[in-house]
């Protein structure tokens, strides 16, 4: 923790001074195709392969994750903890983030 503290110390003086730059960056993320991999940072993001199949990354263990095919997701926006009918089994957050429908709720995971 101190050692945190006293980069984002060095960080803020050497901006404030001008002698670094401080510069919004995204990080890139990858593109969905069933069975390649995803970062641990787009873990759970429901996305669409460039043929329009919806994908999540999932976590398979041992730290791997990949893009796995879903079903298609209720074009409601939904939450997690709200009911769900089990009309459709996926949902999507505002966030992007796929929901499951389990006992009867939109739920992270199973």
């Amino acid at each position: 923790m101190i050692k945190r503290a006293t980069a984002t110390l060095f960080a803020s003086t050497a901006i404030a001074a001008g002698l670094l730059t401080a510069v919004p960056v995204t990080a890139d993320a990858s593109t969905p195709r069933i069975g390649s991999k995803c970062s641990g940072a787009e873990a759970n993001n429901y996305r669409h392969t460039k043929a329009g199949t919806p994908t999540v990354c999932a976590h398979l263990g041992s730290g791997a994750y990949k893009w796995v095919r879903v079903a298609k997701a209720d074009p409601v926006r939904r939450s997690a903890g709200q009911p769900c009918t089990g009309k459709y089994s996926v949902a999507v957050t505002r966030k992007g983030k796929a929901l499951v429908c389990a006992s009867g709720r939109w739920r992270t995971s199973p």
